[in-house]
């Protein structure tokens, strides 16, 4: 084994066998959300920002932490501890020639969605040059993984201890959604939240993800959020 596989075998492992997991699957309309991108990534392109999806996703997520605290924590069973994270950084589950690697966006609660895309686009470069340090992959409190940039709809994400909550994103794909008495095409965007059974409860992750599912249905909201 290499290194970083040896590390990446010695986390999932001691998630797998410490963190009783749930998976609760659901579709974000992301229709208006992809229109407002498509009119607005030549702007961003202009700057050398290429504006994908992913800013706005991990804007979704990190507004969606804040009201729900639970999913940004950590629990420390053998001192009967729950540590809610006054700060809110984004894990990024990343793919690269030596294996899975997972850099923190750091504030991203306070970020915009402009400096979002420009800490994702860092990291696609230290990605491609393998040049991310230590620092740079530590402290994050929840993970996003997406899979939908390879291929896939869902999965079921380990979660990445000690953090309680992961989030999979994966294709998005046109769908048939019925509307009213209407039946429209709308993009969907499918999401997986794994989540640690022993503090989160189905309820909260259901809340977390409707919290993140009306981010994505209304972008306006997540440029105007505080």
């Amino acid at each position: 084994m290499t290194r970083i596989r040896r590390t990446i075998a010695e986390q999932m492992h001691r998630s797998w066998t410490t963190v009783p997991r749930v998976t609760n699957f659901d579709d974000a309309d992301i229709t208006d959300l992809e229109e407002f991108r498509q009119a607005s990534k030549d702007d961003y392109a202009a700057l050398g920002i290429k504006l994908t999806t992913m800013p706005f996703l991990i804007k979704a997520v990190a507004m969606a932490l804040r009201a729900n605290p639970a999913l940004n924590a950590s629990i420390d069973m053998e001192q009967g501890e729950v540590t809610y994270k006054e700060y809110v950084n984004i894990g990024i589950a990343v793919d690269t020639d030596r294996g899975l690697v997972v850099p923190s966006l750091r504030a991203a609660d306070k970020s915009s969605i402009p400096d979002i895309a420009r800490g994702l686009s860092k990291i696609a470069e230290s990605a491609r040059s393998n040049s991310f340090t230590i620092e740079e992959l530590r402290g994050s409190s929840f993970t996003i993984s997406n899979l939908g940039a390879i291929g896939g709809t869902y999965s079921t994400p380990i979660v990445n201890v000690p953090e309680t909550a992961i989030l999979l994103v994966g294709r998005s794909r046109k769908m048939p959604v019925v509307i009213g008495d209407e039946i429209q095409i709308r993009l969907m965007m499918p999401l997986s939240l794994s989540y640690d059974h022993r503090l989160v409860d189905g309820a909260a992750a259901a809340r977390f993800l409707n919290a993140v599912i009306g981010y994505l249905k209304a972008p306006s909201r997540l440029l105007l959020a505080i």
